[in-house]
């Protein structure tokens, strides 16, 4: 759903990706990320362990990231040395820090 809800939902101003990627079974096109991924243009963080079995680099997580409609100065695909689960330590500081860079800091 990532891919689908900040393209059709404008009040979504950042998005941080915790283990995102294409899906690979087959969607109706009324469902299907290929057609709402071109029109996310919101700031986009992605955060996914290499050695995901769900979404692989190469044909899940890199396609998902090529897609999104977000200028490229504003989106960012971070990947760790781990498995479907980020270290939860660096999901919150990179997702802290990247709501502070766009939405600004917590007052």
């Amino acid at each position: 759903m990532g891919g689908i809800l900040p393209a059709i939902e404008k009040r979504i101003k950042a998005i941080v990706l915790n283990v995102g990627g294409m899906e690979m079974n087959r969607a109706l096109a009324e469902v299907d990320q290929l057609n709402y991924l071109p029109r996310v243009r919101q700031p986009v963080l992605m955060l996914n362990g290499k050695h995901d079995m769900f979404f692989p680099v190469e044909t899940s997580q890199k396609p998902m990231y090529d897609l999104l409609g977000t200028p490229v100065g504003d989106k960012k695909h971070i990947v760790y040395e781990a498995g479907h689960l980020v270290p939860r330590t660096d999901f919150v500081k990179e997702t802290l820090l990247w709501f502070d860079q766009y939405l600004g800091p917590v007052k």
